[in-house]
């Protein structure tokens, strides 16, 4: 429809152009076609100067009237934009002809409205469109906002979409325009089929390709919105798809694409030639072979017998081309060399190498830090300057630099250096803010509201250092934290940090006592390997136990009141292999502590903790993501001291035992019911996040999640410890909203506790900006 509108339109134009013409030239007509032009004169124009008119025309006084030259004039004036209606006309004399060239303007555009774009804001439209306020209202403006506009809606998927103009005119002659845009509905994919696919079935192709057919898991993206750039990318996957199973001789041999007669949906299909599955026959190397054939052969994925694959021959075209480049290759190409054989159906790769010119890194420069000191990026640089150019070394430099904290992106280039075998190592680091504010609000029936707020730097001063001010006031409790950490300490991989903290606890409704502790520690963490780190920190506190005019209290309250002091080192190792920190997708995380008082201090235990997180990601692009998570902690006294009150476990609320309140999930005293909390904890949760329909751009995903956990061993005072049963352990469920904000998660959770006991608290709902679900 839009094909046709625009060739009637333009033929419409066109039969104007030469009508009005042609009239303008029969006034004229009878007359000498030689006469002399002796004036010209512009008529009928408002705002539209005489000398732009004039200079429009190649007709000029002086000169003899040529009927030709008036008609390439007419379509002259008319192509300014500025005319609907252009005439000449003459009156002759003795001397020669006074010409006069009558004109009739497009009107001015007073005021534009748009309506019905609800999918596109009409600030974003009009900063693209020509028809606006003060400009002139001609059909060339129209045609290319029309053009503009449907270009938009169809790369949405909006077939249906038309657009219409409406001029109401104005008694000063303006007009004011009315844009009205018919959106329609969402043009999908209603069905993929293939034709001439043997080796695998439609829904095998269907998966992995990027469109998909409309369904109720398409309703979670936009994937079955037909758009032709996906399109195109759909026949490079099939391509590789059976390029990983041997069939080299694949091609796409056509893509029909149908729109149904209401345009409401398209049917797709790829028209495909196999050919056949071959295998490896044999696997070699040849050119600059460097370092040596049996280092290079080992780095081959290809084998023979088994089944070609695209995959395994572009992995080691990458590994053989890092490891020529670990000897100084920076430009080294990798070319593989494939013979068929046709009859037997096998395939030989030798793989070509071209090393070029051994090269040194001259220099390592830096650009684009205007935050970030040069030696804080080059401390993770492990290209040094001087030496011979490796592959690995930029490799693992770019990832590391990638990572940081204060980095966004990051590009690496080798411009030329002063000779021919020396070049420059260019890292361009695009940075990004790392200064964050944290806010959060919590509710319980204990603490009534609870806010939370904190302030990080991950880029102090422009060191790198790491910089934290937190704070949590409620009703009942008061905590701040300030720290800071050095990730290189000393200029040594290796990081330190200092933290200070403030902890006061007025919970008498719960354990009866009130609580003022103040302390501080120190820490140095050492990477083992890429994935295991090393931690060591030594912790400094002073607590202050009282209770208010009780008469009765706990044994073990009793045995803590006054001031308590605690000196305690621990270790920490970790094993992390998530693919980022926010949000990961795959990976794990692991960590192991173990923990020591008495150094320092009257407290005297030892404390061991375990946790593990996994990540598995699965859907398109990993939008779906199952978290499951389970930590242990064991705690125990030594040399007849006991375990500190306020060091026993105690669980509930987020990152525990959510739809629980705080010390919602404890051991109490028999004689006083006092919470205690006890000495043995575990706690496993599952988490699936999965993303907002039409909101993944905005970084917001919903989650369900199940938890469960319990607290138990020996609390002073009772006969036996209490044992680990299923009847102690508490569960809950729920969902929740969160948003990946450039501040940090912030979400919203909804528990509701499945299995309790009679003493519990519950909290079914909490507010959390910032933290961890």
């Amino acid at each position: 429809m839009f094909g046709l509108r625009q060739l009637v339109f333009g033929f419409g134009l066109l039969l104007s152009l030469c009508s009005v013409a042609g009239i303008a030239l029969a006034e004229i007509d009878g007359q000498s076609s030689a006469a002399k032009i002796l004036s010209i004169d512009v008529q009928g124009n408002r705002y539209v100067e005489n000398e732009m008119v004039l200079a429009k025309m190649g007709t000029k006084v002086g000169q003899l009237l040529n009927r030709k030259q008036l008609s390439r004039d007419v379509l002259a004036i008319h192509k300014s934009g500025f005319f609907s209606d252009v005439r000449f006309s003459g009156t002759r004399t003795g001397q020669g002809i006074h010409l006069v060239c009558q004109v009739k303007e497009y009107p001015l555009i007073a005021k534009v409205e748009l309506v019905g774009n609800e999918e596109h804001p009409t600030k974003d439209l009009q900063l693209q469109m020509k028809v606006r306020p003060g400009r002139i209202f001609n059909p060339f403006n129209q045609r290319s906002d029309l053009n503009m506009i449907r270009k938009g809606y169809l790369k949405d998927g909006y077939y249906q979409v038309d657009v219409k103009f409406t001029a109401t005119p104005r008694e000063d002659g303006r007009v004011d325009v009315l844009v009205e845009i018919i959106e329609g509905e969402i043009t999908t994919i209603r069905r993929i089929g293939f034709i001439g696919n043997d080796a695998f079935s439609d829904g095998e192709l269907r998966d992995e390709i990027a469109s998909r057919e409309s369904s109720i898991i398409s309703w979670f993206s936009n994937k079955d919105v037909f758009d032709q750039k996906r399109l195109g990318a759909d026949t490079q996957l099939i391509e590789q798809f059976y390029l990983n199973h041997g069939y080299l001789d694949i091609r796409i041999e056509s893509r029909q694409l149908v729109m149904a007669p209401d345009k409401r949906s398209f049917n797709l299909t790829f028209s495909l030639s196999e050919g056949d599955q071959y295998r490896i026959s044999s696997v070699g190397i040849q050119g600059d072979i460097v370092p040596d054939k049996e280092t290079l052969l080992e780095l081959i994925k290809l084998e023979e017998g088994r089944i070609y694959e695209l995959n395994d021959l572009r992995e080691t075209i990458d590994e053989i081309t890092a490891r020529v480049g670990d000897e100084g290759y920076a430009f080294a190409s990798i070319t593989p060399l494939l013979t068929r054989n046709i009859e037997e159906d096998t395939v030989a790769v030798v793989f070509d190498i071209e090393k070029g010119e051994e090269v040194y890194v001259e220099r390592v420069e830096i650009t684009g830090n205007s935050k970030t000191d040069d030696e804080v990026v080059r401390r993770i640089v492990l290209q040094t300057e001087g030496s011979r150019y490796s592959g690995t070394q930029v490799k693992r430099s770019k990832e590391e630099i990638g990572r940081a904290v204060y980095t966004e992106d990051v590009r690496v280039s080798f411009p030329k250096g002063s000779a021919a075998d020396k070049v420059n190592m260019k890292i361009d680091v695009t940075e990004k803010k790392t200064g964050s504010f944290t806010a959060g609000v919590g509710y319980s029936a204990l603490e009534k509201l609870t806010l939370t707020g904190s302030v990080k730097e991950d880029n102090a001063f422009g060191k790198g250092y790491q910089a934290h001010l937190e704070a949590s006031l409620g009703a009942l409790t008061k905590n701040y934290n300030v720290g800071l950490t050095d990730p290189f300490f000393l200029g040594e991989n290796m990081s330190a940090s200092v933290n200070l903290f403030k902890t006061q606890s007025d919970q008498l409704d719960i354990t009866n006592y009130s609580s003022d502790s103040i302390g501080g520690g120190v820490g140095f963490g050492f990477p083992v390997t890429d994935h295991i780190s090393y931690g060591l920190n030594y912790r400094y506190e002073r607590t202050n136990l009282q209770v208010n005019g009780l008469t009765t209290i706990s044994a073990l309250l009793a045995s803590q009141l006054g001031r308590q002091t605690t000196g305690e080192f621990s270790q920490t190792l970790t094993w992390d292999s998530r693919n980022r920190f926010a949000a990961a997708s795959e990976g794990h995380i692991e960590q192991f502590r173990v923990s020591v008082a008495g150094l320092g201090g009257a407290n005297k235990f030892y404390e061991t903790a375990l946790s593990s997180k996994y990540y598995y990601g699965f859907g398109e692009d990993d939008q779906f993501v199952l978290n499951p998570l389970f930590s242990l902690g064991w705690i125990r006294g030594y040399s007849n001291k006991t375990i500190p009150l306020y060091r026993r476990y105690s669980l509930g609320g987020i990152g525990s035992v959510r739809g629980f309140d705080t010390l919602g999930i404890t051991m109490h005293d028999a004689a006083t019911n006092d919470a205690l909390g006890g000495d043995k904890k575990m706690v496993i949760s599952m988490n699936l996040f999965f993303p907002i329909p039409y909101m993944q751009t905005a970084g917001i995903r919903g989650f369900v999640f199940g938890d469960a956990g319990s607290v138990w061993g020996y609390t002073p005072g009772s006969v036996e410890p209490t044992k680990l049963s299923l009847g102690r352990i508490r569960s809950s469920a729920g969902f929740g909203l969160e948003w990946l904000s450039p501040v940090g998660p912030i979400g919203i959770v909804w528990a509701l506790p499945i299995h309790k006991l009679p003493n519990d608290r519950l909290r079914s709902f909490e507010f959390m900006m910032g933290g961890t679900f």
